[in-house]
């Protein structure tokens, strides 16, 4: 259970940033038929989210680790607990091609607040 203190706040990470900035980004996009963009960002999402969350191993502490941000062990989860790793991992990877478009957005508010 102590897994879901780390998985709640990224889950809602990604939520927000997909219904803030992708929402802003895809609409934006859509009204100007830039369907290259579209299909590029969900491209690199889906292929990140899926490496995230079900290819990626790694080694730490001669222990074998898969998925990131939400490392998992060798251990027994409880099955729920498992599958909101696994979602947050993979919603991690669907977010992440918008964290730049989220900094763009925050340096251009910024500077209108500076004027």
């Amino acid at each position: 259970m102590g897994g879901l203190i780390l998985i709640v706040p990224v889950l809602a990470l990604d939520i927000w940033l997909g219904c803030t900035t992708g929402k802003r980004r895809l609409s934006l996009w859509r009204a100007r038929k830039e369907w290259r963009r579209i299909a590029g960002v969900a491209a690199a999402g889906l292929l990140l989210g899926v490496w995230l969350a079900f290819l990626l191993q790694y080694h730490a502490d001669s222990q074998l680790l898969k998925g990131f941000p939400i490392p998992w062990a060798g251990t027994t989860l409880p099955g729920f607990v498992a599958c909101l790793g696994a979602a947050a991992d993979f919603l991690t990877g669907l977010a992440a091609p918008l964290i730049p478009f989220k900094i763009a957005e925050f340096l251009s508010e910024v500077k209108a607040e500076l004027k």
